[in-house]
């Protein structure tokens, strides 16, 4: 007799040894009754249906969150709620249909951080990983195919958002050689992630516009992320800055305004503490400037990131803030010269002219365009000219 047979004899001679046995062998064909079912229906989660997840972080979650709204099946999907003044989706799980193919949403929300956070999980039942691509471009209403989306974050996260019309670059007045070498700058780093990888350079652009008020730097940064297809991240307070970059995808431009002024002055302790009064967030300590600069040249710095920072006065930065490879362009934005501005007084009255000019910002022109007629407008800045001479 093996040694196999002695044991299985013994087994099934031993009346308490054969009880537990037999136990044993039917929990562990149970246990495989349960996941075989289970293991099926995984499968077939994970290679029939194709799903996507929509943050409410991202620019496209309240068109996707009003898009399912017309597409649910009533009669599965009851759950509603009161937004913005209308009826969207509520919270729960759902049925719809999309073009023919059959698809079932989740939407949820989570409280843990500071500010709450909802997530959209939709499965369509294909594996047409296209169909994921047309929804998400058809969600996207006729009025905002024309517009870019603008979301604010603030010390404690995401601040709300707002959209605004697109602005083509021609209608800002801004030097040609300065709209020229950003459009060129941006354009190659937006193919150039092998180029960075082959020479182990992190993937990201910062970008300092700096000049005196008037010139134009956020109209330019508007018309750049019309042209470019961008949406923008405007940031609102320092603090939180690593946090709100890892939020970032490739379609989005981070934009800090005077940053010399947000938050109070930068500190290289955070010693000084401060109240911030727009953000709501209570007493809080001034950012440390590691903080910021890791934030933008650091460990935590995410591929692909693009920030433009603008500020009215260059010299108050800490040197550390622009050194070559934290910050890659850093460009004056400048009065007007001639020849832009009679572009400018073309665009506004419909002819050439100009005789006598001293340099002027973008927005003193504009206010004396928008209040005078041509040969005022002509008259004033002679008049300037010479005074300006004298």
């Amino acid at each position: 007799m093996t040694l196999f047979e002695t044991i299985t004899a013994a087994l099934t001679t031993n009346p308490y040894l054969a009880g537990g046995v037999g136990t044993l062998a039917f929990g562990a064909a149970m246990y495989l009754l349960r996941a075989v079912p289970a293991a099926i229906l995984d499968l077939a989660e994970r290679t029939i249906w194709t799903k996507v997840f929509v943050e409410s972080q991202s620019n496209e979650y309240r068109d996707v969150d009003a898009y399912i709204e017309g597409r649910r099946l009533d009669f599965f999907s009851r759950a509603v709620e009161m937004k913005d003044g209308t009826l969207k989706t509520g919270f729960g799980s759902g049925w719809g249909t999309y073009g023919g193919t059959l698809f079932k949403y989740s939407k949820s929300k989570s409280t843990q951080q500071i500010a709450p956070f909802e997530t959209i999980t939709l499965s369509f039942l294909t594996r047409d990983r296209g169909i994921v691509e047309r929804f998400m471009r058809d969600s996207r209403p006729e009025e905002h195919r024309n517009s870019i989306y603008v979301s604010m974050y603030a010390a404690g996260g995401q601040a709300g958002g707002l959209r605004r019309r697109k602005r083509g670059l021609d209608t800002v007045f801004v030097d040609s050689a300065v709209k020229q070498r950003l459009v060129e700058r941006i354009s190659w780093f937006l193919g150039a992630e092998e180029w960075h990888s082959a020479r182990g350079i992190p993937w990201k652009i910062g970008i300092v516009l700096y000049g005196p008020p008037g010139t134009g730097k956020t109209s330019l940064i508007h018309a750049l992320a019309s042209d470019f297809g961008f949406d923008i991240k405007y940031i609102k307070s320092l603090h939180g800055l690593g946090t709100a970059f890892l939020t970032g995808t490739r379609n989005d431009l981070f934009v800090i305004e005077d940053i010399d002024t947000i938050s109070g002055a930068l500190s290289r302790d955070g010693a000084r503490d401060r109240e911030i009064g727009d953000d709501g967030a209570g007493p809080m300590r001034a950012s440390p400037l590691h903080e910021i600069l890791n934030s933008m040249d650091g460990m935590q710095t995410p591929d692909g990131l693009k920030f433009i920072v603008t500020t009215n006065h260059l010299a108050r930065l800490d040197p550390a803030i622009v050194r070559p490879g934290r910050i890659d362009e850093v460009i004056e934005i400048g009065p007007l010269s001639l020849e832009s501005a009679r572009a400018m007084f073309k665009a506004f009255y419909g002819r050439d002219g100009i005789t006598g000019y001293a340099p002027r910002t973008g927005a003193e022109l504009q206010r004396l365009f928008s209040t005078m007629t041509a040969e005022a407008a002509e008259a004033e800045l002679a008049r300037l000219a010479r005074s300006t001479a004298g």
